[in-house]
């Protein structure tokens, strides 16, 4: 009798041990581990994150999400993120917004929007929070047609409004302007070839090299003549001039439209621990001939060392024509379109 109450319990004890692994296996959802069985991949992009805290876990989710775009993309970008999680009718919704910083400019918020913490779920035994994050494949690619539209529209605007105009310095802002929504929207056609499942996306009327080719013609039809305005060391106006043919935009000879004014201010900081020092100050003005207006200023600090004061000179000088052949055309679209540093 002892013997066959000691296998009954056994028994019972067993079964208790498969009962509570069954309730432990039902409890930990499949999402965690495979695709989510309520959101399949073909209608929803998901992603997955886990921390000890739940808003931690649901931001990781988020961020997860939105790094299955960035490795498709494979662009190099510095992405700084604010993420908020928000609830709407009894469900929790996410808001992200993105800066990217990058060649091309891609607002990843225009593409997860309505991104939404679809679950959450709390492993007890090593105490973390478990979320899934879904984003719906047909919303969001209705989200980047939108925006790709209205881009489009914008090109559109400013191409046909750079053949209207007559002035050369203009029609490169209307350029301009056509080539970065370009550019932008090429972002998005990237990001709608991860969300649409063929992989094509929707294809541009324009061309960015086409467009490029334009922004160049655009900038060669600028009548610009180079100026000194100062010159201790000597040889900055043919640094200046150099620049400029590299460019795209030589300088004429006598007066342009617009005059490109150089500057160099220098101070001789002495002998320093063994080196010769001199600090410089590149200034770079854009004058409109006609009016005396200031169209644009830029400046650059400048400093360099050498074991021979004779040397400090020459060395300043290759500063100056490198700053000016990295930076001259660059320099002359922000003046163009007014986002240059003051």
């Amino acid at each position: 009798m002892m013997k066959n109450n000691i296998f009954l319990k056994s028994v019972w004890i067993a079964g208790l041990l498969f009962i509570s692994q069954m309730v432990y296996s039902d409890s930990r959802p499949g999402w965690i581990d495979a695709e989510p069985e309520n959101y399949p991949h073909e209608k929803y992009i998901s992603a997955t994150g886990s921390a000890s805290k739940p808003e931690l876990a649901k931001d990781r989710a988020l961020a997860n999400l939105v790094k299955i775009f960035e490795l498709k993309i494979h662009e190099q970008s510095t992405t700084r993120s604010d993420t908020q999680v928000n609830v709407k009718d009894g469900e929790e919704r996410v808001t992200k917004s993105d800066r990217l910083e990058q060649q091309i400019s891609v607002h990843t918020d225009k593409v997860i929007d309505g991104a939404r913490i679809a679950a959450t779920w709390l492993d007890e035994d090593v105490f973390t929070y478990h979320a899934l994050a879904v984003l719906d494949r047909k919303q969001a690619g209705n989200n980047i047609r939108q925006e790709m539209s209205r881009l489009d529209d914008e090109t559109e605007i400013e191409l046909a409004q750079s053949k209207a105009q007559t002035n050369a310095l203009r029609k490169m802002v209307n350029q301009e302007k056509a080539l970065q929504y370009q550019k932008q929207r090429l972002g998005l056609q990237k990001m709608l070839k991860v969300i649409d499942l063929s992989g094509q996306g929707r294809s541009s009327l324009w061309r960015l090299a086409e467009l490029d080719n334009q922004l160049d013609t655009a900038l060669l039809a600028l009548q610009v003549s180079a100026m000194i305005d100062n010159d201790p060391i000597g040889g900055l106006d043919q640094a200046l001039e150099s620049a400029m043919g590299n460019a795209g935009f030589p300088a004429m000879k006598g007066s342009g439209d617009y005059a490109l004014v150089a500057s160099l201010d220098v101070q001789d900081l002495g002998k320093r621990e063994g080196w010769y020092w001199l600090r410089g100050k590149l200034t770079l003005k854009l004058v409109e001939s006609s009016s005396g207006k200031v169209i644009g200023r830029q400046q650059w600090p400048l400093k360099v060392s050498a074991l021979q004061r004779n040397e400090t000179d020459a060395r300043l000088m290759t500063q100056v024509s490198k700053t000016l052949n990295n930076n001259l055309k660059a320099v002359i679209l922000s003046f163009a379109t007014g986002k240059q540093e003051q």
